[in-house]
């Protein structure tokens, strides 16, 4: 069938924002019960409102096993993560979402028991089970009972306790530090690892890994085993089959593996030929992450990121060989756990491939290290067509905008791509900079949903990993410290550059998107850059940082110092804070603005986007805002998924087209 001629951004897609909305779910953490097989992942469901459903994958069959009055999310730092574990005899220990109990699910009845009753303000995450004596389990509490929506960064309190199941008694086995994560049991019971760390770190700038003796609801000589404040980032910390506790830690300036013998104290380095340069764990915004796992007593697979691109490997940990799995995977999914074990020769993946959509897998290895891959769910329950998939090409290019011109930018372009349709005339097309969220965080080769719901419509889409971004090692994500909002936005403009000379993009036709810290920087470079954008779209983007330090919550609250401050003398920084911020610069903005913001987002409050959208409209600019009720930091239930991809079509095409 002969395609059909019709300008880009006016090609008839076959993702329909009906589609996205109402047949995709978002995986948000997997469990396994190693003894059965069985796969328990937490699917949000936006046609169920977003609820959080907990779903078994065992011998071939899928069931829910949550029932419906229950939703399975942990808010501890408020993104979540550390939602459900197994014990050892098979039930789920689970907090529930509206009333943060923790409860018992026993999955073959769907029957559920309490626990512990939260008092109102209090929070648990990340359960660990004793694998000899199951009535003790230990767990992160985060307590905001003294806090109000003016002090929550300072008055929230996180600690470890260790909770008896059968008597309720709770208690608190450490506290100082402002956050703790990773609470785990090594196999024989006998010690107790976690990670903590204090403001102005976060998980990715300065942890410490703790190891203490376990002494039937308490700990005993504590050890501070690695990690240091604003230095070294300790992730993951995991017990192996051999006892040793592995951890990754970028002390060489990538997050390679270690492993630590609490016995003998010996600390070892797992060099691994030709990953040097590889990062093995993410920057944990969410609790409870997951890129490696121990299959054997000698054994890991784990995914190996490079230039925020992944490959799952194994690794023999006595002989420091690396095998390459071959698996199609270029992006594991950190919200998902990524990698669990399921047996010696087995494990469960949650990760997506540059034509596959995000999705949990079940992959066997056979004894000639042949794969076998066995596809549970998936986050679309519908196909694309190969022929419709535009793929990721990765480009490098010289930073030539901004207040550092001494680096590279690096990015991903996907070209327009329908099968359907060819564009009319010579004009290469108009083209959606996406800027992604974090600051810490990057942008894949692999499918993405949105992305794909603009190049079948004849848009390119450039996906920046600006300065800042994590899968570059840790000096290019400290590259960023100081200049937020600067050297990140001058990164988009010399992306575009790049594109527009090799005459992949139509630079008069320039989109800019993001949500978070990527709406922050469409509306800084609206601002800062107005003659290189058409028009752009923030989702719960930061307009006055000031404003946003005054409002914000724990986790985030002291990194805007590091991000903006850091390089500014005391008494400039409220002239500082200002120049950072887009909301008082809205005169300078030539580009139409769209403004997507939750009602009841504790990350960036929807006062925000009011501001930006009142500045906006005193200077004559056009701004438009659309508020999601009861919608927070991103969007989950079906009514905000379809309005928002319906709002970006139709922003788009009256803009670029």
């Amino acid at each position: 069938m002969s395609s059909r001629t019709a300008p880009y951004g006016h090609w008839k897609s076959p993702l329909t924002a009906e589609l996205l909305a109402g047949s995709s779910i978002s995986l948000q953490e997997v469990v396994v019960n190693e003894s059965t097989g069985a796969i328990y992942s937490i699917e949000c469901r936006p046609t169920e409102d977003g609820r959080f459903a907990i779903v078994q994958h065992l011998n071939g069959q899928t069931k829910d096993v949550l029932p419906k009055e229950l939703s399975a999310h942990a808010t501890v730092q408020e993104l979540g993560g550390g939602s459900i574990s197994v014990r050892p005899d098979g039930q789920i220990l689970l907090s529930d979402e509206n009333s943060c109990n923790i409860y018992l699910l026993d999955p073959q009845s769907s029957q559920v028991k309490l626990i512990l009753e939260a008092p109102k303000g209090i929070r648990y995450a990340e359960f660990n089970t004793h694998p000899t004596i199951p009535e003790w389990i230990i767990a992160i509490k985060e307590d905001h009972r003294e806090a109000t929506p003016e002090t929550q960064a300072t008055h929230v309190h996180n600690t470890l306790v260790a909770i008896n199941i059968e008597s309720g008694k709770e208690t608190t086995i450490a506290q100082g530090d402002d956050f703790y994560s990773h609470p785990k049991f090594d196999p024989a019971g006998k010690y107790v690892s976690w990670i903590q760390w204090t403001h102005p770190d976060m998980p990715w700038t300065g942890t410490v890994l703790h190891v203490a003796e376990w002494a039937n609801g308490s700990l005993q000589k504590d050890t501070p085993v690695a990690g240091k404040a604003m230095a070294e980032s300790i992730a993951q910390p995991k017990w192996g089959l051999d006892g040793l506790l592995y951890f990754a830690s970028d002390r060489t300036g990538f997050w390679q593996l270690y492993s630590y013998d609490p016995k003998s104290a010996n600390l070892r380095g797992l060099s691994l030929k030709g990953l040097e340069n590889a990062d093995f764990a993410i920057a944990e915004w969410e609790l409870g992450s997951s890129t490696y796992i121990s299959l054997d007593e000698r054994t890991i697979v784990a995914t190996a990121i490079t230039h925020a691109t992944s490959k799952i490997v194994l690794i023999d940990t006595v002989d420091l060989s690396v095998r390459d799995l071959g698996l199609p995977y270029v992006d594991i999914g950190f919200r998902a756990n990524g990698i669990y074990r399921v047996s010696p020769n087995s494990f469960a993946v949650v990760a997506a491939s540059a034509t596959s959509f995000q999705e949990l897998a079940l992959v066997s290895i056979t004894p000639s290290f042949e794969t076998q891959r066995k596809v549970l769910t998936s986050t679309a329950s519908f196909d694309l067509a190969p022929e419709y998939i535009s793929r990721a090409q990765e480009f490098t290019a010289p930073q030539k905008y901004g207040p550092r011109c001494d680096g590279n930018v690096h990015m991903f372009y996907f070209p327009p791509r329908n099968p359907d349709f060819q564009a009319d005339g010579s004009h290469p097309p108009p083209v959606l900079v996406y800027v992604h969220g974090g600051p810490n965080g990057n942008v894949t080769p692999a499918l993405n949903l949105e992305i794909q719901f603009y190049t079948t419509r004849g848009f390119a889409v450039c996906a920046v990993n600006y300065t800042g971004s994590t899968g570059f090692g840790r000096e290019y994500r400290e590259r960023l410290s100081g200049y937020w909002g600067q050297v990140d936005v001058g990164d988009a403009v010399s992306a575009v550059e790049h594109l527009a000379n090799e005459g992949l993009i139509d630079k008069s036709r320039v989109g800019i998107y993001g949500g978070s810290a990527g709406g922050y920087l469409t509306l800084q470079a609206l601002h800062m850059y107005p003659d290189v954008w058409t028009a752009g779209i923030s989702s719960y983007g930061i307009s006055d940082v000031k404003m946003l330090q005054a409002d914000s919550y724990k986790f985030e609250s002291q990194d805007v110092d590091r991000l903006l401050l850091c390089k500014t003398e005391y008494k400039d920084r409220e002239e500082e804070l200002k120049k950072r911020s887009p909301c008082f610069y809205a005169e300078q903005i030539k580009a139409p603005l769209l403004l997507l913001q939750g009602t009841v987002d504790m990350v960036v409050p929807v006062a925000q986007a009011r501001m930006m959208a009142s500045a906006m409209h005193a200077h004559g600019r056009v701004a438009e805002v659309v508020e999601f009720q009861g919608e927070g930091h991103g969007w989950h239930g079906h009514k905000a998924i379809l309005e928002s991809f319906k709002q970006k079509e139709n922003w788009w095409k009256r803009h670029l087209t």
